[in-house]
């Protein structure tokens, strides 16, 4: 692992509602507005059952879910499914570690590994998947393929990307194209398709894995072949602006956690070798650092955060507001 120290003021950091209106998806009324709805669903469902702040957006038409899972990867504050079933306990967080580096080293998203090796039902990643991201699952039985516009299809989405973004087009209905994504970060390359193609509407659905290589084989008349070296070439952009801010590193470790599996999957993306599961000596070498750093600049919190130096990737760290 890699340090580097980056002695400049801190800033607070943004909740959800700024930081949409800063990127001009909505308007302060438009906050007030979810914020209403939230303490309502407060009220009536308890505290811990209440939709969250994006969803709710969704829900009003006012954001997508594509620009609210961008929004928020850009600005560090997305739950993940990892972090989710690790909060509310669904899955021991040990499983869920396995199964992350599984994805990375077999190149298959994290969503259909929990599906393949039954660690939770479709029913509640049904479930899970579109409390997070507004977004359905489905299964790509129940989608019949139209051999008629196969070149409109594949022309939108070209093989290559197709098999480097783990998109596929599915159904285009006048000016709306269906996609089939089998992992969250799929949106991505969705949010740049709808700024490449500005005459089509995307919508997407998330797909089993295996569904996702069946209907590629059927449009692209191809065979999915596994293989890692599209993985290289991919754009770090959203990936390297997640950062956390820590401040108890014992009682965070599930903050800590969601800093390392982005660090590995990122050394996985630049061509780093494998060295294993190293949570635990990351989570250590935090703690190291953070109380190095609050003691040298008398502050509390820290904001660590990622940076690929020449595909060497190290670990920034800023120290936040400072105590008087």
């Amino acid at each position: 692992m890699n340090y580097k120290k980056t002695n400049t003021k801190g800033q607070t950091s943004q909740k959800t509602g700024e930081v949409l209106v800063d990127e001009g998806l909505v308007h302060q009324a438009d906050i007030e507005q979810v914020l209403a709805i939230q303490e309502k669903s407060r009220a009536s469902l308890g505290r811990n059952k209440s939709r969250l702040f994006g969803m709710i957006l969704c829900d009003l038409n006012l954001i997508t879910p594509t620009d609210n899972y961008c929004i928020l990867a850009k600005h560090g504050k997305l739950i993940t499914i990892q972090d989710f079933l690790i909060q509310k306990k669904l899955v021991p967080q040990a499983v869920v570690e396995k199964t992350q580096a599984r994805s990375i080293e077999l190149n298959i998203p994290f969503m259909s590994l929990l599906l393949e090796d039954r660690i939770i039902t479709k029913t509640m990643l049904q479930q899970i998947v579109f409390d997070l991201f507004y977004i359905p699952f489905r299964s790509i039985s129940d989608i019949v393929f139209d051999k008629s516009i196969r070149a409109k299809l594949s022309f939108i989405i070209k093989k290559t990307q197709a098999r480097e973004h783990k998109v596929i087009p599915l159904i285009l209905k006048g000016n709306t194209l269906l996609c089939g994504i089998a992992d969250p970060q799929n949106l991505i390359f969705i949010r740049e398709l709808n700024n490449q193609f500005p005459q089509y509407r995307f919508k997407t659905v998330f797909i089993p894995f295996s569904g996702f290589t069946w209907f590629y084989k059927m449009l692209y008349e191809d065979d999915w072949v596994p293989g890692n070296t599209a993985k290289k070439s991919v754009d770090l952009s959203l990936l390297l602006k997640f950062c956390v801010t820590i401040t108890e590193p014992a009682r965070e470790r599930s903050t800590i956690l969601s800093l390392y599996k982005r660090y590995e999957l990122v050394r996985s993306l630049i061509g780093c070798p494998e060295k294993g599961n190293r949570a635990g000596m990351f989570q250590a070498f935090l703690r190291e650092h953070h109380g190095k750093i609050a003691r040298e600049y008398h502050c509390k919190s820290i904001e660590f955060s990622l940076k690929n130096d020449q595909k060497q990737l190290r670990i920034m760290a800023l120290p936040k507001k400072q105590v008087e």
